[in-house]
């Protein structure tokens, strides 16, 4: 039987949605970890294909872990496989729990409609990762893009942003159906008396949402806990 290292029972939901298993069990311990500490370990020693190997086989042991993704992502990225921090990108976006992720998500499309030759589409969405957290690193890409071309960019106003990223087909927001996800999982915590995790589950809704219901949630929760 499958053996996976889902380590929280929002991840589990994600796994059962995303992934449509057959039959599968949850380790005792976390098999991903020692990959995903090797990998980042391989990163900064620039071992690119080995930190790679790694990372794929954190994603076997956990495929909805963001860590490992991101983690494939980078690698792709420095090895110059294009198409391949593409597709692990869109795969990213369903498991984008947080504002910080769902911004690296938009970074990550920047990056690759900047190798594809679309500047004015990557500037876009360098710009719309700052809405949900503001980067450096996207604001640095944003300049390097107005210094080649020579012109103001990533400037426009949301709303024409959001227009842009509709009009190429880019999610302007996380997943409805993650979000549904993740409050089904935080209720089946809570009930089950597992309160830390039904107020990780929320806190990830409220961070992407602000949501007043989901606030009354975590603060009742808190409550609890006290």
């Amino acid at each position: 039987m499958l053996r996976l290292s889902l380590r929280h029972i929002s991840e589990v939901y994600l796994y059962e949605y995303y992934n449509n298993p057959d039959e599968y069990e949850i380790s005792d311990i976390d098999l991903a970890r020692p990959h995903l500490d090797k990998g980042n370990e391989f990163l900064t020693q620039q071992n690119n294909n080995e930190a790679l190997q790694e990372f794929l086989v954190a994603n076997m042991e956990n495929p909805v872990s963001f860590e490992a993704i991101s983690g494939i992502i980078i690698c792709c990225k420095r090895l110059g496989d294009i198409e391949g921090a593409y597709k692990y990108t869109n795969e990213m976006y369903d498991i984008c729990c947080t504002r910080a992720e769902l911004a690296t998500y938009y970074r990550n499309m920047g990056w690759y409609y900047l190798e594809k030759y679309k500047p004015d589409l990557s500037a876009s969405l360098y710009r719309y990762s700052t809405y949900f957290v503001e980067s450096e690193a996207a604001e640095q890409e944003i300049k390097y893009l107005e210094t080649a071309l020579n012109k103001s960019m990533g400037q426009e106003l949301s709303d024409k942003i959001i227009e842009i990223l509709e009009q190429n087909g880019i999610p302007t927001g996380p997943s409805n159906i993650t979000l549904a996800l993740l409050i089904k999982a935080g209720e089946e915590a809570e009930s089950s008396g597992n309160y830390v995790q039904a107020n990780d589950c929320y806190m990830m809704v409220y961070d992407l949402t602000q949501d007043e219901e989901i606030g009354n949630r975590i603060k009742i929760i808190n409550d609890r806990m006290m």
